[in-house]
């Protein structure tokens, strides 16, 4: 017989936060019998993608703070106040065996709240580089999972709590090869080139792509997978169509990234922490263009951690993107030694009994929680 569980998740605001809830929920639903209840803002992607999964979730009024002078910062700590007390009600009606925190300023009323319930807490973190909210929480949790190792040093808690288990990713099989060129309507005797920036896209790397696609074909024998972005694929596709560009294939988003990485040679990216954990999986090496606006520049430092490794390229998303990453492609397609030694070494940064760890450890904890309140 299945133990009954009820775990509540905060964290949100975009997807990098979001979906390893979502993951470890998935995960724990197929170890345990659990009910799920979740916190975000109706602001936030958990707003759309929590209620399709089919989960409860309450919406909070925290905001983050602005990092420039502005009014509504002044609202904040009524805001923190009025989570604190609202997360509180709903911990007290919800009676979960413990609260996950995935990350993002949502989860820091909640986090507050369920240490005042003595709750326990799990805090999972993606990022080499922590954000603030895990950082001004760790001190309260009784586990942190984190993907990079580098993370413990920002994290005042003690070494005993923190587990370096990596990041809590979606693994499906990808198709057989044949129907994912087919898929895609791609050439399955050119190799790929993948090429992406989040549901948004990233506006500089497609500013980039696009000069460099009108000034020089791509080198013989290879295509481009090019996920634009919702947002500026009519306006990609216009102008791949009236330049007479070939070998390219944009789309505005991918659902089958699994399949999309399993036929890539290299990809060119952002360097979000849960994108990276996905390359790892895929053994697929990257070139990295870093967001430049991230909080505290943590993408760079995601980056910094797999160039330490050998195991991809980066490049800074400044005025010389065009050059350096014309540079970078050339690079790759012109040498498939380095490709390989680059997907040899990325594939031995994955982690992967990831899930296995965290579910592990979980149960421990409360086991251990258990005993204590029983002596």
């Amino acid at each position: 017989m299945k133990r009954s569980l009820k775990i509540s998740f905060c964290g949100g605001g975009t997807g990098g936060h979001l979906f390893p809830a979502l993951n470890i929920a998935q995960a724990a639903s197929e170890r345990w019998d659990c009910s799920f209840l979740f916190f975000g803002t109706q602001n936030g992607i958990e707003a759309q993608k929590v209620p399709e999964a089919g989960y409860e979730i309450v919406y909070l009024p925290i905001t983050g703070i602005q990092r420039r002078f502005t009014l509504q910062n002044f609202a904040v700590p009524f805001k923190l106040w009025k989570s604190i007390s609202i997360s509180k009600k709903s911990l007290r009606a919800f009676k979960p065996d413990l609260v996950i925190g995935t990350g993002g300023y949502v989860m820091g009323p909640v986090l507050i709240a369920a240490h005042r319930l003595n709750i326990p807490i799990v805090l999972q973190e993606q990022n080499s580089y922590p954000g603030i909210t895990s950082r001004k929480t760790a001190k309260t949790t009784d586990l942190i999972f984190t993907a990079y190792k580098e993370a413990a040093r920002y994290l005042k808690a003690g070494k005993a709590k923190i587990i370096e288990s990596g990041n809590p990713i979606s693994h499906r099989r990808p198709a057989e090869r044949g129907e994912i060129y087919k898929f895609f309507g791609m050439d399955e005797s050119k190799a790929v080139i993948l090429a992406f920036g989040g549901s948004q896209g990233a506006a500089n790397i497609n500013r980039a792509l696009l000069k460099i696609l009108t000034d020089r074909i791509l080198p013989e024998g290879w295509q481009l997978l090019w996920q634009t972005g919702i947002n500026e694929f009519e306006r990609i596709q216009e102008l791949v169509n009236q330049r007479q560009i070939q070998d390219v294939h944009p789309v505005p988003f991918i659902d089958r990234m699994t399949d999309a990485y399993s036929i890539a040679e290299f990809a060119v990216c952002r360097a979000g922490a849960m994108t990276l954990s996905e390359l790892m999986a895929a053994g697929l090496p990257a070139v990295l263009v870093p967001y430049p606006y991230a909080a505290a520049d943590h993408q760079y430092k995601n980056a910094q951690v797999l160039l330490d490794h050998q195991a991809a390229l980066v490049i800074r998303d400044n005025q010389e993107l065009e050059e350096n990453l014309s540079r970078a492609v050339l690079h790759l397609t012109g040498s498939k030694d380095i490709v390989k030694q680059l997907a040899v070494n990325i594939a031995a940064m994955h982690k992967k009994d990831t899930m296995k760890i965290i579910l592990d450890s979980i149960e421990d904890l409360l086991e251990q929680k258990k005993k204590a309140a029983e002596n």
